[in-house]
């Protein structure tokens, strides 16, 4: 029989990598059982997921939602999507980013919905859009970065500046592993 993990979604910057908190993040995921879904491009996404993928004898997999086409409209860069530590790409018909958050017809719904829990890392309208999908469909989320990062996000989600308090907020959602 198949052992089924959660999927967490991280969430964040396509162009930031947040390293301080991708890193751990990444690696607390990997060592607590998790399956990993980014949206599998560049910033925050490839961190966390080579964070993860680092983990020797991790049980999840680090999946990635991929777009139809890059931010321009324009075929995807092969050398940017995936990033090199997906291990499981994903190709969804959907543009990169949604127009509007009222219209959200992208990946970024995708990596929502199919996330049992979300993290999210500092980043710029397709993660406020995530964010606010996430409160919309009532998703157990946590933001973890600098308070100023999160100046222009909903008040709603958890705040955390350190990755104890994601590792509490994950035994609160799917009990202490």
């Amino acid at each position: 029989m198949m052992n089924r993990y959660p999927i967490v979604g991280v969430m964040g910057s396509h162009e930031n990598e947040w390293e301080e908190y991708a890193d751990p993040v990444g690696d607390l995921l990997a060592r607590r059982g998790f399956n990993l879904l980014t949206g599998a491009g560049g910033g925050v996404m490839t961190t966390v997921a080579r964070s993860f993928t680092l983990v020797e004898e991790r049980k999840g997999v680090s999946i990635g939602i991929l777009p139809a086409v890059d931010y321009k409209g324009q075929k995807l860069d092969k050398e940017e999507y995936p990033n090199p530590h997906i291990e499981i790409p994903m190709i969804t018909p959907l543009s990169a980013k949604a127009q509007s958050d009222a219209m959200p017809f992208s990946r970024n719904l995708v990596n929502v919905m199919t996330s049992k829990a979300l993290i999210v890392l500092p980043g710029s309208h397709g993660t406020k859009t995530e964010v606010s999908l996430g409160i919309h469909y009532d998703k157990p989320m946590i933001l973890f970065g600098p308070d100023d990062a999160f100046d222009k996000f909903p008040e709603e989600p958890l705040r955390a500046s350190d990755i104890s308090q994601v590792s509490q907020f994950l035994d609160d959602v799917f009990g202490e592993a």
